[in-house]
């Protein structure tokens, strides 16, 4: 890298670029999800039965809107919410199973493309990057 470029900028043009061939992907694998409501049902997968305070806080998404994803996931068949078992003011939100099989098949396809992506860098390259980016957030 040159050194008169801007960290800043290309952190972001890379950022455009992953996604919109994220989008480019979505669109050509006719995935019924956006982008966003992928991130919570990934989120929703990895840690079945969690609060929608806790969803909102890991996927970086304002309560209010994440309430009004889970409706749209609920309509979908995706997502369904049980009174919790801890806190009757809360609701935890379980995958149904249609929306197991949807993380199923989305998550091999995006492993697959995160794969591609990260292909030409090494393991130091990884790392020194987890790294740099850690200490820039």
């Amino acid at each position: 890298m040159a050194p008169n470029k801007n960290i800043i900028f290309e952190i972001e043009r890379t950022l455009r670029n992953i996604n919109s061939q994220t989008l480019a992907l979505f669109r050509e694998r006719k995935f019924p999800v956006s982008k966003e409501q992928w991130s919570v049902l990934e989120r929703i997968s990895k840690e079945e039965g969690s609060n929608q305070k806790d969803i909102a806080k890991d996927t970086f998404k304002d309560p209010a809107a994440l309430t009004r994803m889970l409706d749209l996931l609920a309509e979908k068949g995706f997502v369904q919410r049980k009174a919790s078992k801890n806190d009757r003011r809360t609701f935890d939100v379980h995958l149904t199973v249609e929306g197991s099989r949807l993380v199923n098949r989305m998550s091999l396809t995006l492993d697959n493309f995160h794969s591609t992506i990260e292909k030409p860098l090494t393991i130091s390259d990884k790392n020194s990057l987890i790294t740099i980016l850690l200490k820039l957030n």
